[in-house]
């Protein structure tokens, strides 16, 4: 990354829960000091189809050898002039940071629910990224869901499920990978302020307002603190009771 690094992604994605899998396009812009003839992305158990530049020409790729826990290096060849790398990919069934969960295992039992879990280095096992705390990036996606689902993301959320299926997200703020995040699912929303809001299933949902009715109050008390929210809306989602961590 001191030589090839991320600074962006557009992630154009559809999500598939009769295979447990998503298939993808990720664009990055990049920045490089011209000194190198590659960039290099964290990967774990991904197909990647291919790779292109901002011209939509075929780049080169190899991918490194597998390492316990941390997965594999994916090498793409660059020249001086390569300002964004487009990687085409489809996810693994048994990737780590994918939790895909059958309706028995949801509140409602209506539909099976997907949620991510990136941290600490999951984040290369759904989209080949720099997976560095180090790294930050914005972000805008487009992602296609069936119908009658919600999707969201670690950005900018609808409050209504569309019939089309199809969501777009917007994060100005530069993450780490590790904070890139989806849930997609039978899901509600109910506001709790003009900045604040909770998701959950629809028979969780009134009880976990009343939970976090408190939201605002403890956002303005952290401000007093340490100084004006700099996210733009804290809304937060209460996951099936299945979740496994924490």
């Amino acid at each position: 990354p001191e030589k090839a690094i991320i600074t962006h992604l557009d992630w154009d994605a559809a999500i598939d829960f009769d295979k447990n899998v998503i298939t993808a396009a990720a664009k990055f812009k990049i920045e490089q000091s011209g000194a190198t003839d590659r960039i290099v992305f964290d990967i774990n158990d991904l197909e990647i189809h291919g790779a292109k530049d901002q011209e939509g020409k075929s780049l080169e790729f190899k991918i490194g050898e597998e390492e316990p826990f941390l997965g594999q290096p994916l090498e793409i060849s660059i020249s001086a002039n390569v300002t964004e790398v487009e990687i085409e990919y489809t996810t693994s069934p048994e990737a780590e940071a994918l939790q895909w969960l059958t309706p028995k295992q949801t509140s409602g039992e209506n539909m099976p629910f997907l949620f991510t879990q990136s941290q600490a280095i999951l984040c290369r096992s759904w989209i080949p990224i720099q997976d560095s705390p180090g790294i930050r990036i914005t972000y805008n996606a487009k992602v296609k869901v069936p119908e009658g689902m919600l999707a969201l993301m670690s950005a900018t959320n609808p409050t209504e499920v569309d019939p089309s299926g199809e969501y777009e997200f917007e994060m100005k703020q530069p993450i780490p990978a590790y904070l890139m995040a989806l849930a997609v699912g039978e899901i509600d929303y109910t506001s709790l302020s003009n900045r604040t809001g909770v998701y959950a299933e629809p028979p969780v949902l009134k009880p976990a307002a009343w939970e976090f009715e408190e939201m605002e109050v403890m956002v303005q008390a952290a401000e007093k603190l340490y100084g004006a929210y700099a996210w733009d809306v804290y809304d937060l989602i209460v996951l099936p009771p299945s979740f496994p961590f924490g």
